[in-house]
């Protein structure tokens, strides 16, 4: 929007500067007639303000847009102060001249669509005529453009604009408002990362919700039912995320759990990576020396995950002394009694045992 000095304009003149404001107002078109959902920011037919048709058209070289017109309330007063005439930040009117009833002017408008042009406007205290010429830049190439408009006055009018403006705002941030609490909401319940609910965050009024509920699973986890249950909706390193951003301590709440769990024999969660202080406690026991096919299956866990401990350089430590493993030259000496006691081979191959053929291939994948 256009912001022109009117003290300086007599009234005709100044009746045509709001008509060239109106012409670059984002808000007119919202005034067109049979437009389905367009607020309505004038009451026709009686009030204080005058009610103006306007009619318009662009046209370009060797192309012609055809005519609109739609309905324009003016405000009372409106033509008399500059405060009323709408502004554009990025377009400057200058070299404005009055003569008579005819105003000249020149434009420049910077930003992403700037221009430069040039107009003219004729004008009664009931109606005007004018032209603007415009020149602009499009993909490097020159884009000249003219638009002619027109407006006459048909009658009185309430000007709304204000109140129907403050109630669209009023209603988008109402809807603002319920996107971001479904999506807090959601957060809270999924345990999404941390960093919505952070200072500055859209989420952040929602921040003590979330770690109550963080705080929630946080003490669930300390037993292994539980520890199992929030594992089942939730991935390790989305709650461990969580923890993270509500400032609680993952291992000293697993911790307890693991406890439980390798008191339970429930090995199965011991194995699942987060006990692994455990794994070496039991593993030793139940696990080292084992023949791959007399384990029981129960202990696949705990077993599993003993090898993948040991092997290497946790291996050599183990052979030194790791808890229940006793000494170094013990635990050689266990080695050597298993191969010992192992059964010599069979005088001539027996045939192939499809079942212990797949037995075979699976202990290929796992480590011990």
């Amino acid at each position: 929007m256009i912001h022109l000095p009117v003290r300086s304009l007599r009234a005709a003149p100044a009746l045509a500067a709001a008509a060239l404001a109106f012409a670059f107002t984002p808000t007119a078109a919202l005034a067109q007639p049979g437009m389905p959902g367009q607020p309505k920011l004038f009451k026709a037919g009686s009030g204080p303000d005058e009610l103006w048709d306007v009619t318009f058209r662009m046209e370009m070289p060797g192309m012609a847009m055809p005519a609109q017109t739609q309905q324009s309330c003016i405000k009372k007063g409106r033509s008399g102060s500059e405060d009323a005439i709408p502004r554009d930040s990025n377009c400057k009117v200058t070299d404005l001249k009055v003569s008579g009833n005819k105003t000249t002017y020149a434009i420049e408008c910077s930003g992403r669509d700037s221009m430069s042009g040039r107009g003219e406007i004729i004008a009664t205290p009931t109606a005007y005529d004018g032209k603007m010429w415009m020149k602009s830049k499009r993909r490097g190439q020159d884009v000249e453009m003219t638009q002619v408009f027109s407006g006459r006055k048909v009658g009185a009018c309430t000007d709304q604009s204000e109140q129907v403006i403050a109630s669209y705002q009023a209603k988008a941030q109402a809807d603002a408002d319920k996107e971001i609490a479904k999506v807090c909401t959601e957060g809270i319940d999924k345990l999404h990362t941390g960093m919505f609910f952070d200072k500055g965050q859209i989420c952040e009024s929602r921040q003590k919700a979330y770690c109550e509920r963080v705080g929630t699973h946080h003490r669930t986890m300390q037993d292994p039912a539980g520890f199992k249950q929030v594992l089942a909706k939730y991935q390790a390193g989305v709650v461990k995320e969580a923890f993270s951003a509500c400032r609680l301590d993952w291992a000293a709440t697993v911790k307890p759990m693991c406890a439980k769990a390798g008191a339970a024999k429930d090995w199965q969660i011991v194995g699942s990576g987060e006990c692994d202080d455990e794994v070496r406690a039991n593993g030793p026991t139940y696990c080292k020396g084992r023949d791959y096919y007399l384990v029981d299956r129960s202990l696949t866990w705990l077993c599993n995950r003993y090898a993948r401990l040991t092997r290497g350089a946790g291996a050599t430590a183990d052979a030194q002394g790791s808890p229940g493993s006793g000494s170094g030259s013990a635990s050689r000496s266990s080695s050597s009694s298993s191969q010992a006691s192992a059964p010599p081979p069979p005088p001539e191959a027996p045939k192939p045992d499809p079942v212990r053929q797949g037995v075979d291939a699976l202990r290929r994948v796992l480590p011990f």
